[in-house]
């Protein structure tokens, strides 16, 4: 009798390997499930448009951030990018017909990732600072200025400061500017020229080159913000 019962027993193997194959299966799809990223809280929100906003929030449980384009009560697009870049005070973000540029932190260096507005689709990358070491943590004054053509980055260290324009339509780096070892503590674009505050006194810039005006006519021009893209 032991003997006529050991093929039965042998037949249920298949089936019980199945199973657990199986369970083992839908274990790490609920792994997987469990462990995407999701948005949490609202970090800032940013008007683009009379109908259309960025939205920055933090990821759930996580260190990343997720950038969503909303388009009145509609959600076009949403992207995950690394820690980001702005304060509650001042603005990582920037924005023209054709781009949304973020700014974010990785590895303790500033980067610029440039984001098509119609999907999302990343249509750059820039690493700010130039060649120099870590970014102050945390930072202060101006981060992004922009005239919606282009984006204004403004990155400093213990004893260095650096101002980069990167064009908001093909995502590339135009030029960089040295701007010494004061902190930049206040900033805007106007007229052609952006205008910074440094050590208590102010400084303009050509927006096509990143060369210092120190014209009358310069520091005759008053301080506006930047007008938002259509």
């Amino acid at each position: 009798m032991a003997a006529s019962s050991r093929p039965g027993r042998l037949g249920l193997l298949g089936p019980i390997i199945v199973l657990v194959g199986a369970a083992v299966a839908a274990g790490g799809v609920y792994l997987m499930i469990s462990n995407k990223p999701r948005p949490g809280a609202v970090i800032e929100t940013v008007q683009i448009s009379p109908t259309a906003k960025i939205v920055v929030r933090a990821e759930d449980g996580g260190e990343r951030n997720f950038v969503e384009l909303h388009e009145g009560d509609e959600l076009k697009w949403q992207a995950m990018v690394p820690t980001y870049g702005g304060r509650h005070d001042a603005t990582g973000i920037s924005w023209s017909d054709v781009a949304v540029s973020v700014r974010v932190i990785r590895g303790h260096k500033a980067e610029l990732f440039i984001l098509a507005r119609q999907n999302a689709d990343k249509i750059g990358g820039i690493h700010l600072g130039g060649d120099h070491g870590p970014i102050r943590e945390p930072s202060s004054g101006p981060l992004t200025l922009t005239d919606n053509n282009r984006t204004y980055e403004i990155v400093g260290g213990p004893d260095w400061n650096t101002m980069t324009a990167i064009d908001l339509r093909s995502g590339t780096k135009l030029w960089i500017t040295e701007l010494g070892k004061e902190p930049i503590t206040a900033g805007a674009v106007t007229g052609g020229l952006i205008w910074l505050e440094q050590a208590g006194a102010k400084r303009y810039f050509r927006v096509f080159t990143g060369k210092e005006d120190r014209s009358s006519e310069a520091t005759g021009i008053p301080l506006v913000p930047p007008t938002p893209a259509p």
